[in-house]
């Protein structure tokens, strides 16, 4: 068969997730467990009122058609659809998922608004588009673009349901019609949701042959393959249902959509958690601040920041960092002149910076402010960094660890965050490392990082030695993160 296996999709779509250019076309079957009914429940009590038995009918289309020409109104299919979207439906952890991988463009055929409040749930601000005369008006600061080709449910009359509402599509919605043909050749895709019993499919494959047909971009499609029956007389349909199958793998890698194959549609939501950890470790916050700079001395210590920050731009990585004393400055001054001395990067594009105000309004809590800050970082980053951690008590005048990198830290422990402490930093860092140290295991549970911390522990360590300790850990993580 010409699927390819969960590790090469994995490797090949976080690609594509680092350099900004993945988007995802989510089908119905992306709802699937949000208790709401698939085609053949949303049709049941309409194929009843024309006599026939939903169970029976292959073409759901023409069946929606039926009840149109039946009807002269879709009255009743618009009933369908404002009963079933508007009073059901929950997020699935797929939809949790998908709202935090770094995308900006996803198209459905879907009616429903899951994605759009998984989204929001995540504080995205999301433009939403499901009408041709929509797509003229931008949303402005919009972080993610949701194209419902086939309509919403805010918007019965105008969904696209019936055989007829197919048929003249690219009459209709010519201009969703050239936008998504713009992406397809822009973005790569992620298909998800979309079985082969699916009453869009056939449609969308038809459009999707004609807009892929010569395009160089890789695709990928994740689908189920059909399961064994439990009836045994129907274990030859089942061969030619695989057959079948086998061929549209095929069919579709003609056209650069390379399929990931599931025996249960409970596998997704691993590869979307293992795609999100993947982008997220990318993100690598720096969180450290030094009033003391020993055991390091001051030139060490600086010298270190600055170089993390270098390396993490000249490897790939993000910065997500604070300004605090002696470190958070050393560190954007490291990232900042990687960029300008690297002809393919932007600093804006890798430093994601957050100012603690030194002044703020009297009626804001400074305490609450730097927490929400804080929280903002952590939630942006999948790793975090910390470097020494001290600072003066005005009550006691002596040095102290410092009570915003412990808070980073807890925050970062909570979301299960990769936690990387350079012991050798002392304070703060020594602190975060002593209460990791014994349950490093669980930590680290797929990666065993014993000898690079020896390394960070070790205050003899060369500067060279600490920064290949730092990023043999965050190499080892993402890696590892493609194993089930």
């Amino acid at each position: 068969m010409a699927e390819i296996s969960t590790d090469q999709f994995i490797r090949e779509y976080s690609r594509a997730l680092d350099d900004g250019n993945a988007a995802l076309f989510a089908g119905a079957g992306l709802s699937a467990g949000a208790d709401l009914a698939d085609w053949r429940g949303l049709l049941k009590e309409i194929a009843e009122g024309l006599g026939l038995d939903v169970h029976e009918e292959s073409d759901l289309l023409a069946l929606a058609q039926y009840e149109h020409n039946n009807a002269g109104t879709r009255h009743r299919l618009n009933t369908a659809i404002i009963d079933e979207f508007k009073q059901r439906g929950s997020l699935t952890a797929n939809h949790k998922w998908i709202a935090q991988l770094p995308i900006e463009v996803v198209w459905t055929t879907n009616y429903d608004n899951l994605l759009e409040q998984a989204f929001a749930n995540v504080d995205k601000r999301v433009d939403v588009k499901f009408a041709p005369k929509q797509l003229t008006v931008r949303l402005r600061n919009a972080d993610v673009t949701v194209y419902k080709m086939h309509g919403d449910v805010s918007d019965p009359d105008n969904a696209v349901l019936t055989k007829e509402d197919y048929d003249l599509y690219d009459v209709r919605r010519t201009a969703f019609t050239e936008l998504l043909r713009t992406d397809l050749t822009r973005y790569c895709f992620l298909f998800l949701g979309f079985g082969f019993t699916d009453p869009n499919i056939e449609y969308i494959l038809s459009r999707l042959r004609r807009m892929l047909d010569g395009a160089q971009r890789i695709h990928y499609c994740i689908t189920r393959r059909p399961p064994n029956p439990a009836d045994p007389s129907k274990t030859e349909k089942h061969a030619r249902d695989l057959a079948r199958f086998r061929h549209r793998i095929a069919d579709l890698k003609r056209f650069g959509i390379q399929t990931v194959v599931v025996d249960d549609y409970a596998e997704i939501e691993p590869l979307l958690r293992t795609l999100v950890h993947r982008a997220s470790t990318r993100n690598v916050m720096v969180s450290g601040s030094a009033h003391d700079l020993s055991p390091l001395g001051k030139d060490r210590l600086e010298s270190l920041a600055r170089r993390i920050g270098r390396e993490l731009v000249l490897r790939g990585y993000n910065l997500v960092s604070g300004y605090g004393l002696g470190i958070g400055g050393a560190c954007i001054l490291g990232a900042n002149e990687a960029a300008y001395f690297h002809k393919n990067v932007k600093a804006g594009q890798r430093l994601q910076l957050r100012l603690f105000p030194q002044e703020v309004p009297p009626d804001v809590s400074r305490s609450a402010l730097y927490t929400r800050i804080r929280k903002e970082m952590v939630e942006q980053s999948g790793a975090a960094i910390f470097l020494a951690g001290n600072k003066l008590d005005d009550a006691s005048g002596k040095v102290v660890p410092a009570d915003g990198v412990m808070q980073e830290f807890e925050m970062a422990r909570v979301e299960s965050k990769v936690l990387i402490p350079v012991p050798c930093t002392g304070h703060a860092a020594q602190e975060i490392w002593n209460r990791m140290e014994p349950a490093l295991a669980t930590h680290f549970p797929q990666a065993d990082v014993r000898a690079e911390f020896r390394v960070l522990a070790d205050a003899s360590s060369t500067e060279d030695q600490l920064i290949e300790a730092i990023f043999g850990i965050l190499k080892k993580v993402r890696n590892e993160s493609t194993r089930f």
